[in-house]
């Protein structure tokens, strides 16, 4: 009998172990106690190199205690961490701080040892702190930093190997916090490209409203004296009513404030209509699919899409597209599923508004791939672990493999040589193979020693008759910056505007120059330079860096070493480089000019682009050219 009864103990003690550490903080009941406030805001603050390299988060800290705020109806809770250098006096370096905002000052709650920002334990644990230590109606979560989109997530950790929150991490996070039980009002990311249908997806269940933007966002992020005073005024406010606040602050701040030129979207989203959305785009992709439709349909609809993060020649893309827009490419194929579609996205999307140069943001993207297909493979292995729909996942995988797989039409246009009419050129393609065709650029290349030869002209502005001929204009005329010649690669065009990339180095940091083209400036502007994507992390720039007086800047070019058809020589890992034009030093605007070609031999030719990414070149027309 004892040893009954101690058998019996020992298994109660045990089912009690595995009771207590098999549950893990998803079981919190979160009990709201009594006088607790009307809201808190938890600021999660990943400075990383936005603070060590431009004091980014200092400058936001400094908009956060400006404002406002009522200390017995509101409080907001900053935690800090995740840069090597605070570009403050106040916030230490190496390690997490956390800080209630009082009297227009940083009231300090408790310093930590350094911990991975990157981490879901580390969220969870500043999230469950506020909530008990701060208990109210509401609750706001903004997450400040870089944001990486659908793939990539949020935020990285300077401190631990640049560490970032996946989607599914950010889950998890919320999972093992009181979100599981008491979703916040709102989830705000003051980061780029994070207003995707995949992170809507993941917050579902744990907030309400969901706050981001689907471009990338300038620097200065949101306005937090004008958003946070506004809640200070009416504490009451729905997640959908400061939603509103954040983000018509946020685009009438850079309206207002000489940066009209910035490319701003932040949209609200009603977390509560987004299975209805997902629910639509299984119905999209299960007509749309490749085994029921042709790649090229599919291929070339994707390719008219929105896409967001300025890619460009040098620098990469997002595959990051606007889904309204996305489906509207498809509603002469399938009226009915990309119609319902655009219906669910726009019943979902609760408030939302851009600046003047963004066209086509409906205010949710997704990941599409497409201009991205180098890095498909690695980006669809860490989006397999994202908890979005199956459905979709398995519709990306099938539409990727054929992407990037063996060549559907190779296309033999080396042996098409462009036809000359005083400025104009035209080949004609095969209309067999027009099927086949993305895009077509016309190009002008100049020799340079070595038989490299440089690219100084490429133009997506021909037209394309039934029968296969493309014609274009070119007058020998080709933009400087500064006086150097400057090939500019288109980004994005809008009803009236277009913007460009320029390779570049700024003080010796790779960026693309960003050169705009609107009614207000006919002959093209300079508005900033974009910084390139860090290969490392995935993570898009959230800075536009204003060209000042000092700034050395040197221009970047492509060139090509060209063989003749019946060359037999082995191409070589060379044939193609990017190199660094002349230094010249800012003084003033920079100076965006057109001046005809000087002498030298150029190559004129189209370049084409197939549906699965692949480029080809037409022969070339060789111009001897030797001004009077």
């Amino acid at each position: 009998m004892k040893k009954v009864l101690v058998a019996i103990a020992i298994i109660c003690i045990c089912l009690f172990v595995i009771f207590v550490f098999c549950s893990d903080d998803s079981s919190q009941e979160y009990t709201l106690p009594d006088g607790s406030a009307a809201y808190t805001i938890m600021v999660y603050l990943n400075g990383s190199d936005l603070e060590s390299e431009a004091g980014m988060a200092t400058e936001d800290i400094i908009e956060i205690i400006s404002a406002d705020i009522p200390e017995e109806s509101i409080n907001v809770i900053i935690q800090t961490g995740g840069t090597a250098q605070w570009q403050n006096d106040v916030v230490p370096s190496d390690g997490l701080a956390r800080y209630r905002v009082v009297d227009e000052d940083l009231q300090l709650l408790e310093e930590m040892p350094a911990e991975n920002m990157g981490e879901s334990a580390t969220l969870a644990k500043f999230i469950n702190y506020c909530m008990d230590s701060f208990p109210a109606e509401k609750f706001g979560l903004v997450m400040w930093d870089h944001g990486g989109g659908s793939v990539y997530g949020f935020g990285v950790d300077e401190l631990f190997d640049y560490d970032g929150l996946t989607l599914a991490e950010i889950k998890e996070a919320f999972e093992n916090s009181y979100l599981a039980s008491y979703p916040l009002e709102f989830l705000g990311f003051d980061a780029c490209l994070m207003a995707t249908l995949e992170t809507a997806y993941m917050a579902k269940d744990y907030a309400k409203y969901l706050i981001a933007s689907e471009e990338l966002e300038p620097g200065y992020g949101w306005d937090y004296i004008t958003w946070l005073t506004a809640l200070g005024n009416d504490p009451q406010q729905s997640g959908a009513e400061i939603g509103r606040e954040i983000v018509d602050s946020f685009v009438g701040f850079y309206n207002n404030n000489g940066m009209e030129d910035e490319a701003t979207t932040l949209a609200v989203i009603d977390l509560s209509k987004v299975d209805a959305v997902v629910r639509a785009l299984e119905e999209f992709v299960a007509v749309a699919d490749i085994s029921s439709s042709s790649y090229q349909t599919i291929a070339k609809s994707r390719s008219k899409a929105r896409e967001f993060g300025m890619p460009s020649e040098y620098g990469g893309s997002t595959d990051m597209v606007d889904i309204v827009h996305m489906a509207e490419q498809f509603l002469a194929y399938y009226p009915d599923e990309a119609g319902a579609l655009i219906e669910a996205v726009e019943a979902a999307v609760a408030y939302k508004d851009q600046g003047k140069f963004v066209d086509n943001a409906g205010g949710l993207s997704i990941y599409f791939p497409y201009t991205g297909k180098e890095e498909v493979e690695e980006r669809i292995s860490v989006y397999k672990t994202s908890g979005f729909s199956p459905h979709y996942i398995n519709y990306v995988i099938e539409f990727a493999e054929v992407l990037t797989g063996t060549t559907i039409s190779k296309l033999d246009v080396s042996k098409v040589a462009p036809v000359q009419d005083e400025s104009y050129f035209d080949i004609v393609i095969p209309a067999e193979e027009l099927n086949n065709i993305e895009s077509i650029y016309f190009t002008a290349w100049v020799k340079e020693d070595d038989d490299y030869y440089t690219q100084i002209y490429q133009d997506s502005f021909v037209e394309i008759d039934a029968s296969g001929k493309i014609l274009t204009e070119f007058d020998g005329i080709i933009t400087t910056i500064n006086g150097e010649w400057a090939c500019l690669y288109e980004i994005e065009s809008g009803d009236d505007y277009i913007r460009y990339a320029v390779p570049a180095l700024l003080n010796g940091q790779e960026v693309n120059l960003i050169v705009l083209y609107d009614e207000a400036n006919p002959e093209g502007k300079v508005i900033g330079a974009m910084p390139v994507y860090d290969p490392a992390t995935g993570m898009a720039p959230k800075q536009m860096i204003k060209i000042k007086d000092g700034d050395v800047v040197q221009l970047l070019y492509y060139a090509e070493r060209f063989y003749d058809l019946d060359d037999t020589s082995e191409p070589g890992e060379d044939d193609a480089i990017w190199y660094e034009g002349p230094q010249f030093t800012v003084e003033g605007s920079l100076v965006v000019e057109n001046w005809e070609v000087t002498e030298g031999i150029y190559l004129y030719g189209f370049t084409i682009i197939d549906l699965q990414g692949n480029e080809y070149y037409t022969d070339f027309i060789e111009v001897e050219f030797f001004p009077e």
